[in-house]
């Protein structure tokens, strides 16, 4: 069994980053932004390549899941 690859998006200076695993990846300026291309992200790489994925949002002390494929 393979293990779940997570897009995270974190909060950072005036603006969303976004990691694939621990990998900076994208930034965006709003979060709207930023989540929409995490979803599409993590489905896409579950629809064609098979590999389980999810989408989080880091909120310091808590993280919020957004999407889960496979």
């Amino acid at each position: 069994m393979s293990s779940r690859l997570l897009f995270t998006i974190a909060a950072r200076t005036q603006g969303w980053q976004l990691y694939e695993g621990e990998h900076g990846r994208s930034w965006f300026p709003s979060l709207g932004e930023a989540r929409e291309n995490a979803k599409l992200l993590a489905a896409t790489l579950h629809e064609h390549h098979g590999i389980p994925t999810a989408v989080i949002i880091d909120m310091g002390r808590e993280s919020v899941e957004l999407a889960r494929h496979g």
